[in-house]
């Protein structure tokens, strides 16, 4: 097969304080069942303070890497914008650096954009193996949790498109834009983006459960609700507010629903708190982050003016 019928492709690796695995992510990627010609791997440091841009200037003379430093930390949407302009490939990739991806990951999201239908793909995450299992993995990596249920022939629809492991046509992004820079602290940027993407290509998102990457990332439950909560003041308000259409879809009808406030109940919080003292089950965390979430929305003394201008 000529080289020039492999499609070009950059892989933006966005890198933040990841010391402890981002050599694992990048060997992972130069390993790839792919033509090495026709792939580079883009690792943006933004401005990381361990020693993340020292293990990655290591591979400075490796043809198949380009490295970007920003000098002050701007946020995952503005890394992954310095990657995509830093690229002049015809996909783009994007794996988050604490992500090692298997042999085939490459191989097998590009099975899936040979559909010309096809704009954007999201392969799985999961847990590596050589980490113990506890309820917040039991829950983030539950089968059935969010765009795992479906399959490659299903279009998926917001809000579960994620990008920190995907690939999207460069020419679909040329078309609805980049990430927004304006969400820069965590969370919301791959929703607003996946959003303009899904709006434009209705039948044009796919899952994939075969693209594999392994999260080295081990998440407190606390630390997980901390920024739930953070979210739910800033930058879930930002997507209500910019996409009123879309309020039920991003659950925004909770916010000042009967629902919400039984979910904030004290009572009702502290029986499921008791409960899941008692019986630790996984699927409780699921009220937890939508607790933290309203909470955080219903706190915000920015949020809610803008919410009641939309009714």
């Amino acid at each position: 097969m000529d080289l020039k019928e492999f499609p070009t492709i950059s892989i933006v690796v966005p890198c933040f304080n990841v010391e402890h695995v981002i050599e694992r992510c990048i060997e992972a990627l130069l390993a790839q069942d792919y033509p090495k010609e026709r792939m580079v791997i883009v690792i943006v440091d933004d401005c990381s303070t361990d020693d993340t841009l020292k293990k990655i200037q290591q591979y400075k003379n490796n043809d198949q890497i380009k490295i970007v430093k920003h000098f002050r930390n701007r946020g995952l949407a503005a890394a992954r914008n310095s990657g995509i302009n830093a690229s002049r490939s015809q996909i783009i990739g994007f794996i988050d650096s604490d992500i090692v991806v298997r042999k085939d990951w490459v191989e097998l999201m590009m099975n899936v954009l040979q559909n010309p239908n096809i704009v954007a793909c999201m392969g799985d995450t999961k847990l590596p193996e050589s980490l113990s299992q506890d309820n917040i993995d039991k829950f983030l990596y539950h089968p059935k949790r969010g765009v795992r249920k479906f399959d490659e022939d299903t279009p998926i629809e917001i809000p579960g498109f994620i990008m920190g492991n995907s690939f999207v046509k460069r020419e679909a992004l040329r078309k609805v834009g980049k990430f927004d820079e304006s969400f820069n602290t965590w969370g919301g940027e791959d929703t607003d983006l996946a959003i303009r993407l899904w709006e434009r290509y209705p039948d044009g998102l796919r899952f994939t459960n075969k693209a594999i990457g392994e999260h080295y990332h081990k998440r407190e439950l606390n630390n997980l609700l901390n920024d739930m909560k953070k979210y739910g003041s800033t930058n879930y308000l930002i997507l209500l507010d910019r996409y009123p259409q879309y309020n039920k879809r991003l659950a925004g009808d909770w916010i000042k629903s009967f629902k919400g406030f039984l979910i904030l109940n004290p009572i009702v919080n502290l029986i499921v708190k008791t409960i899941y003292l008692i019986f630790p089950m996984p699927r409780l965390i699921r009220y937890f982050i939508a607790y933290n979430v309203i909470q955080g929305a219903r706190n915000s003394e920015e949020g809610i003016p803008k919410l009641d201008r939309k009714k």
